[in-house]
């Protein structure tokens, strides 16, 4: 019997209206990814997350090439983000490997948001599902990545 495995959930609370949280979430991820984080050969260039349900989530980088990391599931600005996250326990992009990444923006006030993370669907990892939940758990990858998020928003 294959047990599921838990979620990987983050959150963090910043001082801006959910309209300009999506947008700085999805339209300028390349001001707050971590530049370490990507699978290309070269330095980031620009990250990419186009704008509709279908449209792909993508590294280009300085020696011109791209990487895939995923596809957009749903596109609900500003309320809500589904895209899915492909790439395999070899740090390597899977168009097999299905994992959800669902991003909600749920405004408190009129200039702050509450921005809610979760990565699930991590038993699609199969053997390395467990080890690559305590790595996504980690305080260098979603954590770290929210708090980036956050301080290019002006969060505390």
């Amino acid at each position: 019997m294959i047990q599921a495995v838990e979620s990987v959930r983050r959150e963090v609370v910043v001082p801006v209206s959910a309209e300009r949280a999506f947008a700085v979430f999805t339209a300028d991820m390349t001001s707050w990814w971590p530049s370490d984080h990507h699978i290309g050969s070269a330095p980031i260039e620009e990250i990419v997350i186009e704008r509709r349900e279908g449209g792909r989530w993508y590294t280009r980088h300085t020696d011109g090439s791209e990487t895939s990391t995923g596809h957009v599931v749903a596109w609900e600005p500003p309320e809500r983000l589904v895209i899915t996250w492909q790439i395999n326990a070899d740090w390597k992009y899977d168009p097999r490997l299905i994992t959800t990444i669902e991003v909600r923006f749920i405004e408190e006030a009129a200039d702050r948001t509450r921005v809610t993370l979760e990565h699930r669907d991590l038993d699609r990892f199969g053997p390395e599902a467990e080890r690559m939940r305590q790595m996504f758990e980690g305080p260098g990858a979603w954590e770290a990545t929210m708090a980036a998020f956050s301080a290019a928003v002006g969060g505390a």
